[in-house]
């Protein structure tokens, strides 16, 4: 059986393997790979042999304050909510990656959607992950500090998310996505197939003929994400349409519960500014790309959840997903609550953690 340090071992050569494919002549800018091997050399240490024990993160604050009444208060709260977190740095040949190491046991990377970071990963997706679990967090490309590289792809993302897995000292790792995080997710699980132990996607970005259609101009996205203040107005004076944005259905009724989860969410998008270059590479490059991933060499055990009422992403493109992906489990919420999968849904967390606690024991 294979020890820890040789599982990293083989994973760091099939990491220079990989890499060595992508530089053979014919492939790519050859000025760019010179760039990118000069930085990469210059900036990038080698994971060690055996596991280290870096310095983590024993927890961070479950509930982040929420924003002020006004708007110069609410950024000043926004803002500080993710100085707060106090995100580690990681230099790659694809820039930095900002990132959270928290706790101890088996490695569970979680991957925020759209509009996200690592606050929003820790808000969406801790809560499904029992004790026991090691929580590594990034933020993905053009999010809250994250580098977006030029002519980057969510292949590039898995990448680098091998990358950070590496520096960690991290052979194997579960891999928990949602929305728009399903990307990446996929192409690290068909890119790096022996580094995921498990996949778990929720309200995932399918592949379809749905990718072609683009709701909103580039110009008039990139205005509006570039402006937290116009964003600010949009949440506080037509809150139903930056309601139905997130993918709440306009027929769903509100408990007390729902609204409090949907203005939680509406608040987690601040300061929109520190995101938008993540959410336009998501709206117009990456969400499109998952046609381009090849599901059929995922071999990692795969749990879907979706709603059957998602608006943003249809629940046909989720059955298709699990029809393609060998072996995976789907999981369809009749009564689901739209994207965010408002209401209660009791069979959630007992499914994603039976599934992770299947790759501990």
């Amino acid at each position: 059986m294979m020890s820890g340090a040789d599982d990293l071992r083989a994973a760091r050569e099939s990491r220079a393997s990989a890499a060595d494919r992508a530089n053979r002549p014919g492939r790519g800018d050859s000025i760019t790979r010179m760039v990118n091997a000069a930085v990469y050399r210059a900036t990038h240490r080698p994971a060690p042999s055996a596991p280290p024990a870096p310095p983590r993160r024993s927890t961070v604050e479950d509930k982040p304050k929420p924003l002020g009444p006004d708007f110069r208060s609410a950024m000043h709260t926004a803002n500080a909510r993710i100085d707060v977190l106090g995100l580690s740095e990681l230099r790659t040949p694809d820039g930095t990656i900002r990132y959270l190491d928290i706790g101890e046991g088996t490695p569970v990377l979680l991957v925020h959607g759209m509009f996200g970071g690592t606050d929003a990963a820790l808000r969406q997706l801790r809560p499904l992950v029992p004790g026991g679990f090691r929580l590594i967090v990034p933020s993905r490309f053009g999010y809250l500090g994250s580098s977006l590289p030029a002519g980057a792809t969510p292949a590039r993302q898995a990448d680098a998310f091998a990358d950070l897995l590496d520096h960690l000292g991290i052979a194997r790792a579960a891999v928990l996505a949602v929305s728009a995080g399903a990307t990446s997710a996929l192409h690290m699980a068909t890119r790096h197939r022996c580094r995921v132990s498990a996949l778990v996607l929720l309200s995932p970005n399918a592949p379809g003929s749905h990718q072609d259609r683009q709701e909103m101009p580039r110009v008039v996205a990139r205005t509006l994400l570039g402006s937290d203040r116009l964003m600010w107005l949009l949440r506080h004076r037509f809150p139903a349409r930056l309601t139905r944005l997130m993918g709440v259905p306009e027929d769903r009724p509100l408990g007390a519960a729902d609204r409090a989860r949907v203005d939680a969410e509406l608040d987690g998008l601040f300061p929109v500014a520190r995101r938008a270059a993540g959410v336009l590479f998501d709206a117009y490059v990456s969400n499109p790309a998952v046609n381009d991933c090849d599901l059929r060499r995922v071999i990692a055990p795969t749990l879907i959840v979706h709603a059957r009422d998602d608006a943003l992403m249809p629940c046909w493109g989720a059955v298709a997903l699990s029809e393609t992906i060998l072996g995976s489990r789907l999981l369809v919420l009749e009564n689901g609550g739209g994207h965010l999968m408002l209401g209660e849904h009791p069979e959630i967390t007992p499914a994603v953690q039976a599934l992770l606690r299947s790759i501990r024991d």
